[in-house]
């Protein structure tokens, strides 16, 4: 329970930062512009990626730092992924193999049920995975590399 409330904890500060650059490159100057935040507060995380690519494209001519976007977008897409999983999916433990279980259901056109192990290890990967995404987020605006914290000397 406390690694996913570390995860929802990195995931909301991954997703503040991306408001925050969504609304820099739309124009807004201030730090968080009410403008910004009314057309994006209820916009889903996969919205809000593709605004981003799409603002990093157009200015990407006048702000040549913005080219290397692709590589962001790719670990905010990872980032979604990994989170998603653990986030929309129920964790059960399993009595009998005394095993965290996550099922993830599918019902287009007929009902798919895929379970699998959860570890500690994985939701920590999930972790990982997102507070990369913020990095490379920042690095992409700010033009200076911010490494993991666990590279970090």
């Amino acid at each position: 329970m406390l690694e996913l409330g570390r995860m929802t904890t990195v995931w909301a500060g991954l997703e503040n930062g991306l408001l925050l650059y969504i609304s820099r490159l739309a124009g807004y100057d201030a730090l968080i512009d009410p403008r910004a935040a009314i057309l994006l507060a209820h916009t889903s995380f996969q919205q809000r990626i593709e605004k981003l690519e799409s603002l990093c494209e157009l200015l990407s001519t006048n702000f040549p730092h913005l080219n290397d976007y692709k590589k962001a977008i790719r670990k905010l897409e990872l980032a979604q992924k990994a989170r998603n999983k653990y986030s929309h999916n129920p964790i059960t433990y399993n009595e009998k193999t005394t095993e965290l279980n996550v099922s993830r259901y599918s019902a287009r056109k007929e009902l798919k049920v895929v379970t699998e192990v959860v570890e500690l290890k994985d939701i920590k990967e999930a972790t990982a995975k997102i507070h990369e995404a913020s990095c490379a987020l920042h690095s992409l605006f700010t033009q200076k590399e911010l490494e993991p914290l666990w590279d970090r000397k």
